[in-house]
């Protein structure tokens, strides 16, 4: 065989080789990215993610506390005067979450936790001390008044005598009325009432955050799915202090369900909500789809509080057995098939069956058993039941998305979304948070009362009180390992291509190369002498390329050989 067929035969095999390699990897890369992620993203001891998720010291936290400060409180029983209020802050706090007491349970997927804050006082970030004097309202002797309204008079009167001394309001340090927490006679008293059908707070001080600084007694007890076996099911909460239902809420209300914040399932639903497991709240939270966003570098789903949570006309689908009976000992198990009734599926559920959803006995409305009984107005939620009985409500800071009736009482007020928005911005792919900015206001219910004499004539008002901007997400360090993770599966088909297309190249080439070698002409001429009787034939080529010398004659015939 000769030399140059031996390369054009090798040419060809890696040309061969290239085009059935490169095919084939154009078509398995998705596979391996989804394989590395059911390696990686499972909540196990040998993951990438578990150290980070046990201790959060190498990744920045940060929460910010804002207090309103009640410059008028002398005004508050003079007609046509509004409760005046200033922002003060922020004082902000780097936090360190740390898991304890972790069991991991293999027989069901879930891993079981204690988890422990703490907070160090951040002076760079703040505008402020933890000295500064900030005037609030009288928070324990409000939620006293509220807790006993429907006793007998002659017992709300004992709290009258007891107020006897007392003011409306109260003059403390951040300090205090954050972790320090202040002494107060109605606390030092409360335990001498407390019964199994009236439980008081077991603290001897009151302070927002007071005792909670390296404990694990507030978050509570969690179990969580680890997702090893279904990454759908990876962060999701699925018994919260070792019960799947709590005491605070009537079913179906009383559910345990959602994320536990850290982590959520790949591929989060679009155009549609997402729920977190709140702790503090002792309710899950809803958070809708908002717009496609790129957070850095990455695209990103954002999620955020809206009217589904912020308002007391959610609607949830259950199957007809389950929406017709709801028992206190139902189990989370019984809601996974629920579906939340967003304006999308509400439009196809009217389409499909055309039936008015109010009149559709498998929509509850779950919005409303939240209340307890007291439903608000749009932008606050009642976590009253979830606080021993102090009539405390969450909402967005300044009041953003409420109804202007509420921050029509008050003065001071200023919503801005970019500023006091809460959302959650997760990666499409992997359910990574990037970008989390969790912003809650607590206010607090003042309202008369014709018993207790201290809160006589005082106008109905949601006290703003503080909020507080946590934020946390993916950084810059892990954002760079992230970015490479996702462009596997792109970068891959993109070099498969090139590499079938090479084999492509090659192949084209090798056929090229046979074609010109087995089809040019000849250099020479041909003659062909045929003997007159035909019996014998061959063919004479006469170089006619070179030039004839002048001696030599150029007609000379040729003549067969004998």
């Amino acid at each position: 065989m000769r030399p140059w067929t031996n390369k054009t035969v090798a040419l060809g095999v890696i040309g061969l080789i290239c085009l059935i390699v490169g095919s084939l990897l154009s078509c398995t890369w998705r596979v391996i990215f989804d394989g590395i992620l059911k390696k990686e993203l499972p909540l196990t001891p040998n993951s990438r993610s578990y150290e980070l998720w046990k201790d959060t010291s190498k990744l920045p936290m940060n929460i910010d506390f804002y207090f309103f400060n009640w410059t008028n409180p002398e005004e508050l029983r003079v007609p046509g005067k509004k409760p005046n209020f200033v922002q003060m802050g922020p004082y902000s706090f780097v936090e360190r979450r740390v898991k304890v007491n972790i069991v991991f349970h293999p027989k069901n997927n879930t891993v079981s936790y204690d988890q422990m804050k703490y907070w160090y006082f951040d002076a760079k970030r703040s505008n402020g001390t933890l000295q500064d004097k900030v005037v609030n309202l009288n928070t324990v002797a409000v939620s006293a008044a509220h807790t006993i309204r429907y006793w007998l008079p002659v017992m709300q009167s004992t709290l009258s005598f007891i107020l006897a001394s007392s003011k409306i309001y109260v003059e403390k340090t951040v300090s205090e009325l954050l972790f320090e927490g202040y002494k107060d006679e109605i606390i030092s008293m409360s335990s001498m009432v407390a019964s199994d059908e009236f439980e008081v707070p077991p603290f001897d001080r009151f302070g927002w955050f007071y005792m909670r600084n390296g404990s694990t007694f507030f978050d509570g007890h969690y179990n969580v799915a680890t997702g090893q076996e279904d990454l759908s099911e990876l962060g999701i909460v699925k018994y919260w202090n070792y019960k799947d239902t709590t005491k605070y809420y009537r079913s179906p209300c009383n559910v345990v369900e959602g994320s536990a914040g850290e982590f959520w399932p790949p591929n989060p639903p679009k155009d549609d909500v997402i729920s977190i497991w709140t702790a503090d709240l002792c309710r899950p939270l809803v958070y809708e789809y908002s717009e496609e966003v790129m957070h850095q570098g990455m695209k990103g789903y954002k999620y955020q509080l809206g009217r589904i949570s912020l308002g007391n006309n959610t609607k949830r689908r259950y199957p007809h057995e389950q929406a017709k009976y709801f028992e206190k000992t139902t189990t989370t198990e019984d809601f996974f098939s629920a579906e939340l009734t967003t304006p999308s599926n509400i439009n196809n559920n009217k389409s499909k069956n055309s039936i008015n959803k109010e009149d559709d006995p498998d929509v509850v409305n779950i919005g409303q058993c939240f209340c307890n009984g007291e439903c608000t107005p749009m932008g606050l939620i009642n976590i009253t039941a979830c606080r021993y009985g102090a009539p405390g409500f969450v909402s967005l800071p300044h009041f953003h998305k409420a109804d202007p009736i509420i921050r029509d009482q008050v003065v001071g007020m200023n919503p801005k979304d970019e500023e006091h928005n809460f959302y959650v911005t997760l990666e499409p792919n992997t359910g990574i948070p990037l970008d989390v900015a969790a912003r809650l206001q607590i206010n607090i219910l003042l309202q008369p009362s014709l018993t207790v004499d201290f809160f006589r004539n005082v106008p109905r008002v949601y006290f703003p009180m503080f909020w507080f901007n946590f934020r946390g997400g993916t950084p810059d360090n892990l954002a760079w390992g992230l970015k490479q993770l996702l462009t596997l599966p792109s970068t891959g088909l993109y070099t498969s291509l090139a590499m079938a297309i090479l084999g492509v190249v090659l192949i084209v080439i090798v056929i090229i190369i046979q074609f010109i070698r087995t089809s040019s002409p000849m250099t020479g001429k041909s003659r062909k002498i045929r003997e007159a009787n035909g019996t014998k034939t061959e063919l004479v080529y006469m170089d006619t390329t070179t030039s004839l010398d002048d001696h030599e004659r150029s007609d000379r015939p040729l003549r067969p050989k004998d």
